[in-house]
């Protein structure tokens, strides 16, 4: 693996924080005219022996900082061991009390991830790809202003390109023990796969409903509590998506978190991937013949015309991938 590091010290770095993160607001209105598309993912060149069939073979994917490969700057910790597998793990223990990861890859697409001076170790999918991405990390000095600690350059190289859509990360935390887990268990056990995701789609919009209080209370850097949300019985659409994604990942159907604009509304989805179809993008539902859009947030709903809006694709415009 290539890496290039940059000292940047004393250097104030001054973020507007633009990214006006999912949650700020629930399910905000957009606010800016347009928003960059990534390019779509393909699996295109890859053969069926290239990419497991791993809903059969089962297991859930965790990550792991087994400190094989590990680059330490200062308060921060950054474990490089998997970078394969799609993700890598970084940890900060400094007395600034928040650290701002920015992670860029070769589809130009900047993701922030906000880390505590927990020591702790976070995992950060790496979305785009094989390719070089850079890790720029920043502490926070007060209000929204950081200081640059450093800059990296890492090279990554897949396995294969949808791992990064099977494991737990920072937005999609889960494991062995998460109840979200054991109940995607008993839901798709002796299923088919697309019985699998029609089993957890049916049980997530019938058991959770939208939170209208907490989307008009959320703070900006929310991050989703899978378990929280399967016990409360509610939530908002990034709540919903979470859990999704959490229960299908743990049955081995890699799962994309979206998150973009449903029209002005900003809003997460899914998108799967099956063995046989490849990407499916949005949330589906397979009759025997046609595949239908289901958005889980909408679809959970009793607005009339609903049907009709979520299975239109034109309807959203898609900024990050999870």
């Amino acid at each position: 693996m290539s890496r290039r590091r940059k000292r940047l010290s004393g250097i104030l770095f001054l973020f507007a924080l633009v990214f006006c993160f999912l949650c700020t607001g629930g399910c905000g209105h957009k606010s800016v005219s347009s928003v960059q598309k990534p390019e779509e993912k393909s699996t295109r060149g890859k053969t069926e022996e290239e990419i497991p069939d791993y809903y059969h073979k089962g297991g859930c994917f965790l990550p792991k900082a087994d400190g094989k490969k590990t680059e330490d700057y200062e308060d921060i910790r950054m474990d490089l061991s998997h970078t394969d597998q799609g993700y890598f793990m970084i940890a900060y223990s400094g007395k600034a009390g928040k650290l701002l990861v920015r992670l860029e890859g070769e589809d130009g697409i900047a993701y922030r991830y906000y880390l505590s001076g927990d020591g702790k170790y976070n995992a950060l999918p790496l979305t785009a790809g094989d390719g070089k991405y850079t890790v720029t990390a920043c502490e926070n000095i007060g209000e929204d202003r950081y200081a640059v600690i450093f800059s990296e350059e890492i090279s990554v190289k897949l396995e294969n390109p949808i791992l990064p859509f099977l494991y737990s990360n920072q937005y999609v935390r889960f494991n062995e023990k998460t109840e979200a887990v054991k109940l995607a268990g008993k839901l798709t056990k002796g299923k088919t796969e697309l019985e699998a995701v029609q089993e957890v789609y049916n049980y997530v919009i019938r058991n959770i409903s939208y939170d209208n209080e907490k989307a008009e209370s959320v703070q900006s850097g929310y991050l989703p509590d899978v378990d929280e949300t399967l016990a409360s019985g509610k939530g908002i659409c990034f709540d919903y998506a979470a859990l999704m994604t959490a229960m299908l990942r743990s049955c081995g159907i890699p799962t994309r978190l979206d998150i973009g604009y449903a029209t002005d509304i900003y809003h997460a989805w899914i998108s799967i991937y099956l063995d046989e179809k490849g990407w499916v993008d949005h949330i589906i539902q397979f009759d025997g013949k046609d595949w239908t859009l289901m958005d889980p947030t909408f679809a959970s709903g009793d607005s009339d015309g609903i049907e009709e809006y979520i299975t239109d694709p034109s309807n959203y415009d898609l900024e990050y991938i999870h």
